[in-house]
């Protein structure tokens, strides 16, 4: 349908539409043309409507400047299987189109069929939300030419046939502008967004997608053509990600990704071509293809903070192959499989990106300078990582070539593979704050080959193939001198070679803010890091030897592992500014290491004997850790000056101990040094002259005050200054206990100084009254007058394990009152019962030293019956389950005596447990009704605790679980006449057998190792319980009846407590004697409540009290 709108009928549907806004109907259309001479005329198109055209021409034509045509939610339909090229939209001459919401297709199979089409200046057409699609050949989603412009907001464009572009603009002036718009070709030879001389095509955050062959995501073609993607995504499966033969490519944000170069740079029109891209992504997956080819004269290309993949067979980064390219790339990623960059005659500049390559002969930076005079390569901040055999980091061949790195990483994996290799006369490469890391065997930190010019500045090395050194710096000539210096984080790491090798003449290395780790055969504990040695030169056929000279290693702020090995020359080492040096130093030959100095932020960690002229350490001297019993250490020095930290590897035990040794060979130890004792798997024990750690030798001597216990050493107690472990405390003492005076060994034992006795005056006998001390037992003495130092953690050990066996033990009285034959009938049924206790210890000992602990214990209780049978006339049996939850709080002090001066101190830990219980108990009373008579009583519980001990030296948990049982009997009688005034008293004698089985995990605590030995005990009870038997309670009265016990208790425990190898028993009292005192009576006819107070008193001046409630109710 043709339709063709005038002034006058448009001024008739705008009389009439109002009519009809209340609904809109929907309307069914023809071709719609606006083509009014005047321009005055504009076309609305209602949502819903439709435009169907199978003609020529377009469904919708709008021509002649000020004609427009406005549509919201419409579906315009154009050509049919006969009408092969009809175009949907169209605005030429002026004319504009603007639609929302709307789908716009042509379905003619034909070329040309484009869905939107802007011819000529002024043209616009407006698209926004809308779905595009075309289905012939050469048929353009849009189409903008001869100064035309079509904008696009949202929505889709699909094009089908081929040589068909999703946006095309094509001649000066004309312009698409696209935004959040989904383009997809399909067939072969397409594009996604299409320029050609003096076009401009603009996308943005939109998505392009071409799947057919030869088919590129952007072309651009021709003198002043332009396409440029913001925030897009590009996909060519089968072509190009952009082809430039001419203009401009620019894009920022974004990907590319294309089965051929994601970029191609060429002259295919005869104009110059360039491309500009930022915050993008660069993928090319096709073999032989680049992620940008730079592939004519003249032609430049910029990239920032942009993305390049070519993993494809030999894809490579970048190829710069003619004169005249020009690349320069800020904030990159470059991956590829064989090179990273590849330039043989133009210039390349390369600011903060990465560059990777996966096969051989895949360098990271190839530069071969092939044609014109000359070829550059600048690298700011990058970093290289090649994984192939002989794929070098940089590369520089040929003379003209010139490389420079600055603040560059470079990591190859493969053999041959080295860091850096510069080659030719006139090839330069320079590298300054910069690393370098070879893995491969042969691959060496730096190659350089005759008269090529390498300069190195702050440049790490990490070389861990096999025979290959870090940096290797040697002298032909003796008297000369060379100086390599690396700061600012460099870094040298060797599998299988020296770190630093110098050879012949002298050699100073400065190093700051570095590392450098060297290895022999991968074994990183006994690799070289500084080897001076001789070097044998051959010239003319004579062969000369050139010993080593001076060797200077000054190092700041450096972390340096490896031995110093002085085969040839002197070596002096200087550590400062928190540097660490971990290895042994060597003289061998005629080599000689003169001195080393600490300063005090740095530290020496001495891993294998070593011996020098001066040590002066004012930081930390660090004996490494033995790796078995003959691993430990000893450092030989002429002369020790100290002010800082000394720690060495003790098996702290007796005095025959294995430990780290200073020797002092003929010269002094002065200053003050803080030794730090670390416990080498020892087991703590009793000394007699103590462990000698540091030996004087040949005339050596100690000052007085050379030498301190420092607070960091394993077991460290501050209280008293010593080191604890598994039960015994050590000192450091200045000629230990009668040992060689100047040495220094560490002792647990301590003897009191024997001095003459004075003068006795007859007539002044000593005061009697004046003991000392008058009320403090004798200290336990070893022998010969020795005093052994306890650690207090012992003691808090077994109260834990004398609280976990004892929390829940109870007699029956505890969960039933005596009897209440006040109201027989209550007790016909089962019951319920809960009791809570709570009591306080104190007194317990340690069999060794002097250690007290004391306890507090709380108990919750409760269970009930259930079963009550009869048995014998008037008997009855009872049994119930019952539970707990318990908590005990122990505190032990220890005593110590410090060596040197003899000074008392007090040390202290805490113990805790909490846990549950759960049991079963079964009672038999011969007389049910009056609870006269015989009884038994036995139950059987598991408790399950988790106990804590803390103290100086840290905290630690541990669990523990004790079975325990009891079997109990008495017998109730009143003995006295009816009618006296004791007739109501009843006796009850009865006796108790208890036993409890203990099994706990191991603890550790600052290396001291605690367990629990002789883990089953026996306790029993004998005792009588007298109370009244009452009158029933008047009504409403309940009756109240008192009650006392006294039982004598003895308890055969022997807790021990293992620490280590050690054996330390506590000493619980052997007998007690208990007085409860208390009252029962009920609440209601079913309640009785019940408690007492009580307090006891036992052998080695042990007490406890306490007190218990009971309540329990019967049906």
């Amino acid at each position: 349908m043709h339709c063709s709108l005038n002034p006058i009928m448009l001024g008739l549907l705008a009389i009439a539409l109002p009519a009809f806004v209340h609904p809109a109907q929907a309307a069914e259309l023809g071709q719609q043309v606006v083509n009014d001479p005047s321009g005055a005329t504009q076309l609305t198109l209602g949502n819903g409507d439709t435009l169907t055209h199978s003609g020529n021409g377009a469904a919708l034509d709008v021509s002649v400047a000020g004609n427009s045509a406005r549509g919201d939610g419409v579906t315009i339909t154009a050509g049919s299987a006969s009408s092969a090229n009809t175009i949907g939209v169209r605005a030429s001459a002026g004319g504009s189109v603007t639609l929302t919401g709307s789908v716009i297709k042509t379905v003619g199979a034909g070329q040309g069929a484009h869905a939107l089409t802007a011819t000529g200046k002024g043209s616009l057409i407006t698209v926004g939300g809308s779905a595009i699609s075309t289905l012939g050949t050469y048929s353009h989603g849009a189409y903008a030419q001869s100064g035309g412009r079509i904008d696009l907001d949202g929505g889709s464009i699909t094009t089908a046939g081929g040589g068909s572009r999703g946006l095309q603009a094509t001649g000066a002036g004309s312009t698409i502008v696209a935004h959040d718009v989904t383009i997809s070709t399909n067939a072969y030879n397409a594009a996604g967004a299409a320029a050609e001389t003096g076009g401009s095509v603009t996308v943005q955050d939109s998505r392009i997608t071409t799947t057919g062959n030869y088919s590129d995501g952007v072309s651009v073609s021709g003198a002043n053509a332009v396409v440029t993607l913001r925030n897009t995504e590009v996909n060519a499966a089968n072509g190009m990600g952009a082809r430039v033969e001419g203009g401009r490519f620019e894009m920022d944000g974004g990907s590319l990704t294309a089965g051929g170069s994601a970029v191609m740079l060429s002259s295919g029109s005869g104009a110059p071509s360039a491309a500009t891209i930022r915050n993008a992504t660069l993928t090319a997956t096709g073999s032989y293809n680049y992620g940008i080819n730079i592939n004519a004269k003249d032609t430049s290309a910029e990239i920032e903070n942009v993305s390049i993949s070519a993993l494809g067979p030999s894809g490579t980064g970048v190829w710069l192959p003619s004169t005249g390219t020009r690349f320069s790339a800020t904030g990159f990623d470059i991956t590829s499989a064989l090179l990273g960059v590849d330039n043989r005659a133009g210039q390349v500049t390369l600011l903060d990106g990465r560059i990777k390559t996966r096969d051989a002969s895949g360098h990271g930076l190839y530069l071969s300078r092939e044609y014109g005079s000359s070829a550059t390569i600048k690298a700011t901040r990058v970093t290289i990582d090649t994984a192939g055999n002989g794929a070098v980091g940089a590369l520089a061949r040929m003379g003209g070539a010139a490389i420079e790195l600055e603040d560059v990483t470079i990591n190859t994996l493969g053999d041959t593979a080295h860091g850096l290799f510069a080659s030719g006369s006139g090839a330069s490469l320079s590298a300054r704050n910069s690393r370098v890391n070879t893995r491969g065997a042969n691959a060496n930190g730096l190659a350089v080959s005759n008269r090529a010019a390498v300069t190195l500045d702050n440049t790490s090395f990490a070389v861990t193939g096999a025979s290959a050194n870090g940096i290797w710096s040697y002298l032909t000539s003796a008297g000369l001198s060379n100086t390599v210096t690396l700061r600012n984080g460099s870094r040298i790491d060797t599998q299988d070679g020296a770190g630093l090798l110098a050879s012949g003449g002298g050699h100073t290395f400065l190093i700051s803010d570095s590392d450098i780790t060297a290895r022999a055969g991968g074994d990183i504990d006994s690799g070289v890091l500084l080897h001076s040695r001789a070097v044998t030169v051959t010239n003319g056929g004579v062969t000369t030897v050139i010993e080593s000279e001076q060797v200077t290693l000054d190092a700041s702020n450096a972390r340096l592992t490896g031995d110093v090995l002085a085969d040839s020359g002197s070596v002096d080492v200087s550590l400062k500014n928190g540097s660490v040096l971990t290895g042994a130093v060597v003289q061998r030959g005629t080599g000689r290491v003169n001195g080393l100095t600490v300063d005090n932020a740095s530290t020496w960690n001495v891993r294998g004997d070593s011996r020098l002229g001066t040590l002066a350490n004012a930081g930390t001297v660090a004996f490494t850790a033995p790796a078995g019993a003959s691993g430990f250490k000893t450092l030989t020095v002429n002369n020790y000056v100290g002010g800082g930290t000394l720690v060495i590897n003790t098996r702290l035990g007796d005095d025959a101990s294995p430990t780290d040794k200073l020797v002092i060979d003929g010269g002094t130890a002065s200053g003050n040094t803080a030794l730090r004792v670390v416990n080498a798997g020892g087991s703590g024990g009793q000394t007699t002259y103590g462990i000698r750690v540091v030996q004087t030798i040949n005339g050596g001597t100690t000052t007085a005050d050379a030498f301190h216990l420092d607070s960091g050493s394993t077991g460290y107690r501050a209280s008293a200054g010593t080191v604890s472990l598994n039960g015994y405390d050590y000192s450091l003492v200045r000629g230990g206990n009668g040992g060689v005076a100047p040495d220094w060994y560490l002792t647990s034992d301590y003897t009191p100084p024997v001095n003459p006795p004075g003068p006795v005056d007859p007539t002044d006998p000593p005061d009697p009254r004046d003991p000392a001390p008058p009320v403090t037992p004798p200290d336990p003495m070893l022998p010969g007058g020795g005093f052994k130092n306890v650690s207090p953690e012992s003691g808090a050990y077994a109260g834990n394990r004398l609280a976990a066996t004892r929390l829940f033990n109870h007699g029956l009285h505890d969960r039933v009152p005596a009897g209440d034959e006040d109201d027989a009938d209550a007790r016909r049924g089962r019951g319920l019962w809960a009791r809570v206790q709570g009591r306080h210890d104190s007194g317990l000992r340690m069999s060794e030293g002097r250690v007290e602990v004391d306890t507090d214990r709380s108990v919750l209780q409760l269970g009930g019956d259930l079963l009550k049978a009869p048995l014998g006339g008037a008997g009855a049996l009872y049994a119930g389950l019952m539970g707990g939850y318990g908590d005990a709080r122990s505190r032990a002090v220890s005593t110590l005596i410090l060596p040197g001066s003899g000074q008392r101190t007090h040390a202290r830990a805490r113990g805790k447990v909490s846990g549950y219980s759960a049991g079963l108990y079964g009672t038999f009373y011969a007389n049910d009704a009056t609870r006269l008579g015989a009884y038994a009583d036995t139950w059987i519980q598991y408790g399950r605790y988790t106990n804590q001990i803390s103290s100086e030296l840290g905290s630690v948990r541990y669990r523990s679980h004790v079975w325990s049982a009891s079997l109990e009997a008495g017998y109730a009688l009143k003995p006295f006449a009816a009618g006296s005034a004791l007739d109501t008293l009843v006796v009850e004698p009865n006796a108790q057998l208890l036993y409890s089985r203990y099994d706990a995990r191991d603890a550790t605590l600052q290396g001291t190792r605690m367990g629990s030995g002789n883990n089953g005990a026996w306790q029993s009870r004998v005792g009588v319980r007298l109370y009244p038997q009452a009158a029933p309670a008047a009504a409403g009265k309940p009756a109240v009846r008192p009650f006392l016990a006294a039982n004598w208790l003895h308890d055969s425990a022997d807790p021990a407590v293992r620490m280590g190898s050690n054996t330390l028993q506590a000493q619980p009292a052997r007998n007690a004697f208990e007085l409860k005192v208390g009252a029962e009576g009920r609440v209601g006819k079913a309640t009785q409540v019940s408690g007492h107070v009580f307090g006891l008193t036992g052998s080695g001046s042990q007490h406890g009290y306490g007190g218990m409630i009971n309540v329990s109710y019967r049906w």
